[in-house]
């Protein structure tokens, strides 16, 4: 079940890669909060059909039912409206290199607090990976400012990342990861919910969704980031350690570029391809060794 669980963490990479990109368009229309409620919305009515469809939803202990609910309220609601107001100030390119950093904090999180150690070969093949992706997103992104602002969003979002992380591994030991994936995205709705009801925000979020171009492409990407980003996240954290599922997310700026180029037909740098190399080879020998 390994090689399952990283295939999973790599299909999430790509999958927050494309959610990333259209988050940076939808960003022009919905404020960052905003974002974040109606992607959360969306993907509970998703993810409620796919439990329904599949062996309904499993009851769980108050225990696990804690750790989901701040599992939830920390990677959801705190972690992606930050991750937002990031994406906003920075753009996806540049924004994505803290996220590099996340997956260093994350590995050791996961050893405090899991005891998780990788092989030697497998931190090798870490580093060169990390080094290729950092070659990749060096350089500033056009069109974005890169302020301070956004800096500080994006270190506090990779905290709320790693955190949430470790908490959802204690909880999903027992629990099938579809009703999992269900419950915490419920959870940190509700924590999103909450704001948008004492502020009295929520319409002003959902108003740019009368656009039905705005309203489709956020369909589309919630689609493709609740099956494709949070389930098979879920699903790496349960069949392989929380460490390698951390180390395989971070092909995601490769997958940026990708995307990028196919969607928006942003030609890759001879830096970026150079880069691309090196993740490639780096993330090769964490496979073969894991």
């Amino acid at each position: 079940m390994e090689l399952f669980g990283i295939i999973a963490a790599i299909t999430s990479a790509a999958s927050w890669a494309f959610g990333t990109l259209m988050f940076d368009r939808l960003g022009k229309h919905v404020p960052p909060v905003g974002i974040t409620f109606i992607k959360g919305s969306l993907s509970i009515v998703f993810m409620a059909l796919l439990t329904f469809f599949c062996n309904g939803f499993a009851s769980i202990g108050s225990i696990e039912c804690l750790y989901l609910a701040l599992s939830g309220i920390i990677g959801i609601a705190i972690g992606d409206t930050l991750f937002f107001k990031s994406l906003k100030d920075l753009g996806p390119k540049v924004q994505v290199l803290f996220f590099m950093l996340g997956q260093v904090v994350t590995m050791i999180l996961s050893f405090v607090f899991l005891g998780e150690i990788l092989s030697v070969k497998e931190y090798v093949g870490a580093l060169i990976l990390l080094v290729g992706v950092m070659v990749v997103i060096w350089e500033k992104q056009e069109g974005h400012p890169n302020k301070t602002r956004g800096i500080i969003y994006g270190l506090l979002s990779i905290l709320c990342f790693s955190i949430s992380s470790i908490i959802i591994k204690y909880a999903i030991a027992d629990i099938d990861v579809v009703s999992a994936t269900f419950y915490r995205m419920f959870f940190g709705t509700i924590g999103v919910l909450f704001v948008g009801v004492s502020s009295k925000k929520i319409r002003n979020w959902v108003a740019p969704l009368k656009d039905l171009k705005i309203l489709g492409l956020f369909v589309l990407n919630v689609l493709v980031i609740t099956f494709g980003g949070f389930l098979l996240s879920t699903v790496a954290i349960k069949y392989i350690s929380v460490s390698l599922a951390s180390v395989l997310s971070t092909t995601e700026p490769i997958f940026v570029l990708l995307f990028a180029f196919l969607i928006n037909q942003d030609k890759a740098t001879r830096r970026e391809l150079l880069g691309a190399a090196i993740t490639i080879f780096g993330l090769l020998i964490v496979i073969l060794n894991g």
